[in-house]
């Protein structure tokens, strides 16, 4: 069975941006805006989470999913045959695959990446395996309250 269909065998984030939230709240108000970068991000700390949540939502309502491929991120994905990943990386051409041996692969995505295989029913299940192993590292929580629902 394709892994379209079945869940990964394992998924371990290996790096992801730093304040992945802040930091497509910063391409989010800079691309409306034209005060330099540094003013933008004490206006953000200043307003904090809630503010970002709203940027966020916004940048999802509006359809402009530019400003999360801001957010990469780097996975181990383990035990998955060669011709599944290859189909993955067929259909997403953002995604960067390095095979580790013959099972094994390190993955370079970004957000707006994850975001379209979610909405995909064929690869949700790629992306929600994903997305669980963001959540149980506590990253992205409000990325994935935002944009996942979880």
């Amino acid at each position: 069975m394709p892994m379209c269909c079945q869940p990964v065998m394992k998924v371990s984030l290996v790096w992801h941006t730093p304040n992945p939230e802040r930091t497509i709240a910063v391409a989010m108000r800079r691309c409306y805006s034209t005060k330099p970068i540094e003013d933008i991000e004490v206006e953000l700390e200043q307003k904090g989470r809630e503010y970002w949540k709203y940027l966020l939502t916004r940048a999802l309502q509006d359809k402009s999913l530019d400003v999360f491929e801001h957010y990469c991120l780097e996975l181990l994905i383990e035990d998955t045959p060669e011709a599944e990943m290859r189909r993955v990386a067929t259909a997403y051409p953002f995604i960067r695959l390095l095979p580790l041996n013959g099972r094994d692969w390190l993955v370079a995505m970004n957000a707006r990446t994850l975001i379209e295989m979610w909405r995909d029913e064929i690869h949700k299940p790629f992306a929600s395996t994903i997305v669980e192993r963001l959540n149980a590292n506590g990253t992205s929580p409000v990325f994935n309250s935002v944009v996942f629902g979880v």
